[in-house]
């Protein structure tokens, strides 16, 4: 029997639902629904594909050729990252990515919101970074708690431009089935989820509100 068929159905799905909805591409969401979903649908096209092919290069693609390359010189066993002792470079490329897109972002954003997503996430996985030497805090959490906190910032804000409520219940929806997720494949304590979830969620509404004011 191979090692993948001694997973348990549930522990499956659990793996599923912890690659859809990953630090690597949690970003990456939240620029489409900003590109398609809030008033920025109004710039043109062809300049929101751009800006968010970007951003998916500096948020996702550098990080996970990063992860790769760990792998393939066996400074890493596998793109979970499972050890504590792995996670410093990938943190410090991410952090260094997130503050690129933030920068960028910033210069050619209408808004202010967008850029401060970004800068919140960067300041939780500083954050992150620091307690990681000593816990393994949820980046699973971390990211799907930003996600979540700035979907419902966004809505109260106005800033959804249509089907606000469902956006944000499914946010909330995910956030508890990333959670669970996490658990079920015994990668983290409950501790580690709540508090990964809350970092992101804190980090990144003192950013949306520090960039409102």
């Amino acid at each position: 029997m191979t090692e993948k068929n001694k997973h348990t159905p549930q522990e499956r799905v659990a793996q599923i639902i912890s690659d859809v909805f990953s630090p690597i591409v949690l970003p990456t969401y939240m620029m489409v629904i900003a590109m398609w979903v809030t008033p920025l649908v109004s710039i043109p096209e062809k300049f929101r594909f751009i800006s968010a092919g970007i951003v998916v290069m500096l948020t996702a693609i550098i990080p996970t050729a990063v992860i790769l390359a760990l792998i393939k010189t066996g400074r890493a066993k596998d793109v979970s990252l499972s050890s504590r002792s792995e996670r410093t470079i990938p943190y410090v490329v991410t952090i260094i990515c997130y503050l690129a897109t933030a920068l960028f972002l910033g210069k050619i954003s209408t808004v202010h919101w967008l850029p401060a997503f970004y800068a919140g996430a960067a300041g939780a996985s500083v954050i992150a970074l620091i307690i990681t030497s000593r816990w393994k805090i949820s980046a699973h959490g971390s990211a799907v708690g930003g996600f979540t906190a700035a979907l419902i910032w966004l809505a109260a804000h106005g800033q959804l431009i249509f089907g606000a409520k469902w956006w944000v219940c499914g946010a909330i929806i995910v956030c508890g089935l990333v959670g669970s997720a996490r658990l079920i494949l015994k990668r983290h304590t409950p501790a580690q989820v709540y508090a990964g979830i809350a970092l992101g969620a804190v980090a990144v509404l003192i950013a949306l509100v520090l960039k409102n004011n």
